[in-house]
Formats: structure tokens, sequence, C-alpha cells
């Protein structure tokens, strides 16, 4: 029995090519400061996919430039992290447009990641070694 669902697949009229996906990417940077609009979900995947092998790309560049674990390969790693939320941000804020949702939303993020650093920095420690290793204060 075949069930007829609207949807049909026409990979030749709306295939997806490579220039699609880079110019999506390229758009988070063209509308860095632009917090007004809608972005397509396809979009927004595009960004958030060159974005992650860009990271790696250059982490993996910084570490064989400045050292595996030089302190310049982490401040390149962190720079382009910070760019990174930088560009995420709008780019989400048009995201949460396009599906009818404040923008605010997005301070979520923000919360739940300062109580996760928060969390992290009241914690007490435990006193001498435990199954993660070594007590770090053993020297001290």
């Amino acid at each position: 029995m075949y069930i007829e669902s609207g949807f049909k697949w026409n990979f030749n009229r709306s295939g997806i090519h490579m220039s699609y996906a880079i110019n999506a990417w390229l758009n988070g940077y063209k509308k860095i400061f632009c917090y007004s609009g809608r972005e397509r979900r396809r979009d927004f995947g595009f960004f958030l996919l060159i974005q992650l092998i860009v990271f790696f790309v250059i982490a993996f560049i910084a570490s064989r430039l400045f050292g595996g674990s030089g302190v310049v390969a982490e401040i390149v790693a962190y720079g382009f992290v910070l760019v990174s939320i930088l560009t995420m941000l709008p780019y989400n804020v048009r995201r949460l447009h396009d599906a009818g949702q404040s923008g605010w939303w997005c301070l979520g993020w923000l919360v739940f990641a300062a109580a996760f650093i928060g969390a992290a920095l009241v914690m007490k420690p435990t006193v001498g070694d435990n199954a993660y290793g070594p007590d770090p204060r053993a020297g001290l």
C-alpha cells in the first residue's frame, strides 16, 4: 500500500552544493552584529558544522606551529572559540526568531554556563588520591 505524503525527493533541483554550505558559514561572519531577521535550520547547521571543522584545523595547525601544548597554541584556540561564540550568538538569535521565539532565550546559555562554572569553583576537593588521579595539592 502506498501513502502519498506530499513530500517529493528531487535531488537535482534541491541538491546542496559545497558553495551553499560555505556561503551559510560566511553569512555568520557577514551578519556578526545583526540580531534581527530569521535564519534557516539548514544554514545554521552548516554554520555549526563548518565552524567545528575550521576549529579543529586551526587547533591542529597551531599545535604544529607552536608546539603540542604551547601557550600560544592555547591562546589561538581560545581566541577562535571566542570569535565562534560572538558569531554563533546572533546566528542563534535569528534562528530562534525563525522558530517564533524571542532571542532572549540565548541568555539561558549564559546562565547555564555560569552555573556550571560556579559549581566547579565552589565544590570542595577530595583530600588525597582518588579514582581520577593523585592529589594535585600534595606537593604544596
